[in-house]
């Protein structure tokens, strides 16, 4: 009789171990699904441009006084001797240099790769080829980040083996565009060595998110190998989840303006606070027409 007894207890408290960890799982995926949310949620806040327009222009030539500061996502950054200490910022040292700026033109490409500079803020179709250029007024490292939409993650289309021999590494006043320079075996026609937008219904609007650093960046490759599997692997880096952009962004102290570049249509992203001179990190947003 005890024998029966003690296997109706046995069993259950496997049942009650069988309910607590399904119970666990459950509350577990759960998180997740709110985690997730969260993420959705912030990114179309975040994700976007903060460029302020002016019209008086700054000189992005001429030196000032900054203060360098660390940042975890950043090369330069250093961990605290003391474990109890959380260092999120620490002063580096204060440098004469110009202000971070970044520049960025929109060129439409024809059936003979004929290049022609456009107005970014025009409507565009699935059916256009474009190639973006980019000169920084420094050296330091780029990286171009392509979304569907903001919360979505993105593709890193900058560095590509197709420009500067694969490396984010760029230098002061150099113009780099892309993508450029496809082997003729995947893209036979000129035309086509450009972006391809995705179809309007899939994404009525396509977020292109500019981050120009003066130390590279832990999370996101700087060098990219030529592998030449398929013209998709020359055209992208990877991805980069849309928590981790947001993360950048949240830590960035930058404060940015936009004025008129070299030329008609380009727009000029300088970084205009001192004491957080680290980056650019700017959202240009394309929107499209159904045809």
């Amino acid at each position: 009789m005890k024998f029966f007894t003690d296997k109706k207890k046995l069993k259950f408290i496997f049942f009650g171990l069988g309910a607590w960890i399904l119970l666990i799982g459950v509350s577990s995926v759960s998180a997740q699904v709110d985690d997730v949310m969260v993420v959705r949620q912030k990114a179309k806040t975040t994700i976007r441009p903060k460029a302020k327009p002016v019209a008086k222009k700054i000189n992005v030539t001429r030196k000032v006084t900054i203060v360098r500061v660390e940042k975890k996502s950043r090369t330069n950054y250093k961990k605290s001797n003391t474990s109890k200490t959380k260092v999120v910022k620490k002063v580096v040292r204060t440098i004469q240099v110009p202000l971070l700026a970044a520049q960025l033109r929109l060129l439409t490409v024809d059936k003979e790769g004929k290049e022609t500079e456009v107005n970014p803020i025009a409507a565009f179709t699935p059916n256009d080829r474009l190639r973006m250029s980019i000169k920084a007024n420094q050296s330091g490292y780029l990286y171009v980040i392509r979304q569907a939409a903001p919360e979505a993650d993105g593709e890193i289309i900058f560095p590509t083996t197709l420009v500067n021999n694969g490396s984010n590494q760029v230098k002061a006043n150099i113009e780099y565009v892309l993508p450029r320079n496809c082997p003729t075996e995947y893209v036979p026609e000129a035309r086509d060595c450009a972006l391809t937008l995705f179809p309007y219904e899939q994404s009525p609007q396509e977020y292109f998110t500019l981050i120009f650093t003066r130390d590279s960046l832990v999370d996101l490759p700087n060098d990219v190998k030529n592998t030449r599997v398929s013209l998709a692997n020359l055209l992208s880096a990877g991805k980069i989840g849309a928590k981790t952009l947001i993360d950048l962004i949240e830590d960035s102290g930058q404060d940015l303006i936009s004025q008129q570049g070299d030329s008609m249509f380009a727009m000029r992203i300088v970084n205009i606070n001192p004491k957080d001179n680290e980056e650019i990190i700017e959202t240009f947003v394309l929107s499209k027409m159904k045809k």
